[in-house]
């Protein structure tokens, strides 16, 4: 025969039921925590795509991870730590250059090394160099940020193609006359014109 009286025993058979059904309702319908994706390091170097040289200050955004990013250091190389595996997208910024997307698929082991190639932005320099008495002056050496060099013709003029945009340093150069310097501003395909007057050494 049972000792307990009958309220109890019924209120101990609720809870023994509810008890259960509660379990089922909280614990069944908690959601799967995702399983973290393996990572491994992407190391990699951004690069001008005409003179093969690093290009500095690129930033480079894994597109779907945005905090995973760096800037390119003065040699172009980048580093970036623990990038999932698997298919990623690459946004490479940088000034004077067109923007790219790179595709890549990160294998599960080691360490991911790239090289990314940037197409600088270009444009073109002509100019007319004379001397004071507005003659052509020819044979005049004409350089751009030290890089990019050409001879002035018969009619003192000259051009320089494929150069990259902004502000560049332009020196003009001939035996007998004043070195010439100046700032000229090179745009995206367009031709900038400029016309030097060299000058004689002072008496």
């Amino acid at each position: 025969m049972n000792s307990f009286p009958k309220g109890i025993r019924l209120v101990s058979l609720g809870i023994a039921f509810i008890f259960p059904l509660l379990g089922g309702c909280f614990f069944g319908n908690m959601p799967h925590l995702p399983v973290a994706s393996p990572t491994v390091n992407l190391v990699g170097k951004v690069i001008d795509a005409v003179t093969g040289e690093g290009v500095s200050g690129a930033q480079i955004v894994v597109q779907d991870y945005p905090l995973k990013a760096d800037l390119s250091a003065s040699d172009g190389s980048f580093f970036i730590a623990k990038v999932p595996v698997g298919r990623q997208v690459l946004l490479v910024t940088s000034a004077g250059y067109a923007s790219q997307s790179e595709v890549v698929n990160i294998p599960p082991q080691g360490t991911f090394e790239i090289t990314i190639e940037l197409s600088p932005f270009l444009g073109k320099l002509v100019g007319f160099v004379w001397d004071e008495e507005e003659n052509p002056v020819s044979g005049a050496t004409v350089t751009v940020d030290g890089k990019y060099t050409t001879i002035t013709q018969a009619s003192g003029e000259f051009s320089l193609a494929n150069l990259p945009v902004g502000t560049s340093i332009l020196t003009v150069e001939k035996t007998g006359f004043v070195p010439h310097s100046e700032d000229v501003d090179i745009e995206a395909s367009s031709i900038t014109v400029v016309k030097v007057v060299l000058q004689k050494p002072a008496p």
